[in-house]
């Protein structure tokens, strides 16, 4: 039987819209940000999570993060039900997932040395002696590339992919088994994006991490990542091997985010899957299939009647009419 690092059971986080108070609290219109996302991670491989802005990745990130409270469903780590947490055992759960952000020039204080932005996580914790801690500090700089004078300097004086190697010496300090990477290339220069991907892909290897990647470029996923879930509104369309579906997506709205892609090679043009109209309110999503108002293979029971997941012969799972029973 299959030991799963994280599990994700049927995660809903809705936000009230507006003012209330009394009576009327229980009848504000709710923003349904994340509404029954469930998903799998076997220890030591990475889950990307890709869709349009505003699908629901971030949200989601932060329910596995603890930084939201989830309004729904069950997260389990090492087979221990994490969601409702509190005290020590949330302590314990967060010194085992840890993130690093989109931003390098806003995640790292520029009022401290390197030094001291690695070894805040193990002050907080108060785990280790002085000499124990500058001597850890100084591996994590030399495993993410950086050499100990880095350790003396302010984040001002590094480049965006300098500070990234920093964000992610800092998110290793408590020797976690989940990080969770948020669009953590996004934000560097194309020359230089490679580079830490290696480098992620490398201390993956080496200290057998687990990954939860939140990327808009799909090549990114597909190249890091061993299963992708592509969300649309909330919701998981469909999810598989990274290979399965980076080559042949299955859902309508997957077809359309890999048409988007850059070719491998010039001449290797693929046609555009143009999507109409946009994105609807997550406050007053669409009855039936959320992406029937954009989907060109729109049918009648797709305004009504909600997909539910199917497993395809492939084992993937995807959501949509034109896949399931008829």
């Amino acid at each position: 039987m299959t030991q799963y690092l994280l599990e994700a059971d049927n995660l809903v986080k809705h936000f009230p819209v507006g003012r209330g108070g009394g009576f009327r609290q229980t009848n504000r219109p709710m923003i349904k940000a994340v509404d029954g996302v469930s998903f799998k991670l076997e220890a030591g491989t990475s889950l990307g999570l890709v869709g349009e802005s505003g699908c629901g990745k971030t949200t989601t990130a932060r329910l596995l993060l603890r930084l939201y409270d989830v309004t729904a469903g069950s997260i389990r780590f090492g087979g221990e039900e994490v969601q409702n947490a509190t005290g020590k055992p949330l302590r314990a759960y967060r010194n085992q997932v840890q993130a690093v952000f989109q931003d390098p020039y806003s995640s790292l204080n520029p009022r401290m040395r390197v030094r001291d932005i690695v070894a805040e996580p193990l002050v907080a914790q108060g785990q280790m002696g002085r000499k124990e801690l500058r001597d850890w500090v100084n591996e994590l700089l030399s495993v993410v590339g950086l050499d100990a004078n880095a350790a003396h300097r302010f984040p001002h004086e590094f480049s965006g992919g300098q500070r990234q190697r920093i964000a992610i010496a800092r998110g290793l300090a408590l020797r976690p088994r989940l990080v969770i990477l948020d669009e953590p290339v996004s934000a560097l220069d194309v020359s230089i994006r490679a580079q830490i991907l290696n480098l992620l892909q490398d201390l993956q290897d080496k200290f057998n991490l687990s990954y939860v990647l939140i990327a808009h470029d799909l090549d990114v996923v597909a190249h890091m990542c061993d299963v992708i879930a592509v969300m649309y509104l909330g919701k998981i369309v469909e999810m598989g091997t990274a290979d399965s579906i980076s080559r042949a997506p299955a859902h309508p709205y997957t077809q359309a985010l890999f048409s988007a892609r850059l070719p491998a090679r010039p001449d290797g043009r693929a046609a555009r899957i143009k999507l109409s109209g946009e994105i609807p309110s997550p406050l007053n999503p669409p009855p039936g299939c959320h992406f029937h108002t954009r989907c060109p293979h729109v049918m009648a029971r797709c305004r009504s009647a909600q997909p539910p997941l199917t497993t395809l012969p492939d084992g993937r799972i995807a959501a949509c009419h034109l896949l399931g029973p008829a």
